[in-house]
């Protein structure tokens, strides 16, 4: 009977890591902004600026570059504004729990 269980636990141990390390990939692929000039590309195309979800899906893994997190609040109102210092603050704390 413990058998079962111990394999039972051991193949839904495997699933969690195989679907972690997926949503780490997709994660990693979502994040397409160029290191130099901040452009956003999506679906092959080149864009002078990312949407706010794009990234804020980058700052979830601390990937958001400075370029971008720069020209984050510069423009739009004030709610507009304070979303982006969020999005930026989420990616200063996902950058250091990388770097731990």
């Amino acid at each position: 009977m413990k058998r079962k269980y111990v394999i039972l636990l051991c193949a839904v141990s495997a699933v969690l890591l195989v679907a972690g390390a997926g949503a780490n990939a997709i994660i990693m692929s979502t994040c397409n902004y160029d290191p130099k000039t901040g452009y956003y590309t999506y679906e092959g195309q080149e864009h002078a600026h990312g949407t706010m979800d794009s990234a804020y899906q980058c700052a979830l893994s601390g990937l958001l570059l400075k370029i971008v997190s720069d020209n984050l609040s510069r423009y739009g109102d004030e709610p507009t504004k304070e979303r982006a210092r969020e999005i930026i603050k989420t990616n200063k704390l996902n950058k250091e729990k990388a770097n731990e």
